[in-house]
Order: C-alpha cells, then structure tokens, then sequence
C-alpha cells in the first residue's frame, strides 16, 4: 500500500504543477488578448475553469494525504491514546466511505454527460466530470495508507 500512496502522490503533484503552469499562462494571454489586443480568445475562459475543477479535486486528494484538511480535534485530544487512535480510524473509514461515494456518483456524473460537448471546445464534458471519481480513487488511496500507518504503528 505506502508503494502505490507514493506512486499517486507523485502523479498529483506533476499533475498539480502542471495544471498551475498552464493556467497561468492562459490566464495571461486571455488578459492579453482581452485588454491588450481587444480580441479574447473564446476558449481560454472554460478551460480555464474545468482545469481548476482539476486543481481543487487533486488538491484535496494530495490535502488527505498530507494530513492538510482542517479537524476539530479539541476533545479528541484529551482521550486517551488508544482511543484517539480507534477515532482517527472511524475518521478515515469515514473518508473512505465520502470517497466511495465520490466515486459512485461521479461516475454517474461522467455517464450522463457522455454526449454533452464543452462550451466554445470540442470536446466531451467527461473530461471535467471526471475529476470527481479520480479524486474519490485517489482519496481512498490515501484514506487507506494512513489507516495502514495507524494500525502498524507508524503515525
């Protein structure tokens, strides 16, 4: 399991970093060719979009990874040790059961709108869509390793 963990960690972070560049450099030349050229380009603006759906579902995949998401952890804190740990387990369990959901609907998500094209792309909007099941894997993905850390013992 930490072998596969590693392995989509590494994919979200180039996926990340890459997206971000992209963005970047349309947001830039939409600004260019808006304000500077007086001629934008109808495009940039909905690819702009579906990559940042991209950048908030990878990058909460990679926030469960690293521990990142905010919790309330206040009385969870002055348990004692052993049972701190079964409720960080529940918490897990019960992120992988929200990914599991992810996964289900969002594959619904990608099924029904098999046939609907992008606004000013032509493209299918499964592409966007399909963010959501691939995070859902992905939240999994780190769900488990870290239960798998609780339960030997190295977190």
């Amino acid at each position: 399991m930490p072998f596969i963990n590693k392995l989509v960690t590494k994919v979200e972070k180039y996926c990340l970093v890459f997206l971000i560049i992209i963005m970047t450099f349309l947001g830039l030349a939409q600004i260019i060719s808006r304000f500077v050229i007086q001629s934008p380009i109808p495009w940039t603006e909905a690819l702009l979009t579906y990559m940042f759906v991209w950048t908030c579902f990878l990058g909460a995949s990679l926030a469960v990874e690293q521990n990142a998401h905010f919790g309330v952890e206040i009385f969870v804190v002055m348990l004692p040790k052993p049972l701190q740990r079964v409720i960080e387990m529940a918490v897990y369990l019960l992120i992988i059961v929200f990914a599991g959901l992810m996964i289900n609907k969002g594959m619904l998500f990608v099924e029904g709108n098999r046939d609907q094209m992008m606004a000013a792309m032509p493209f299918s909007m499964i592409w966007p869509y399909l963010a959501i099941p691939v995070s859902g894997v992905f939240i999994a993905i780190h769900a488990l390793n870290a239960m798998y850390r609780l339960a030997v013992g190295r977190n």
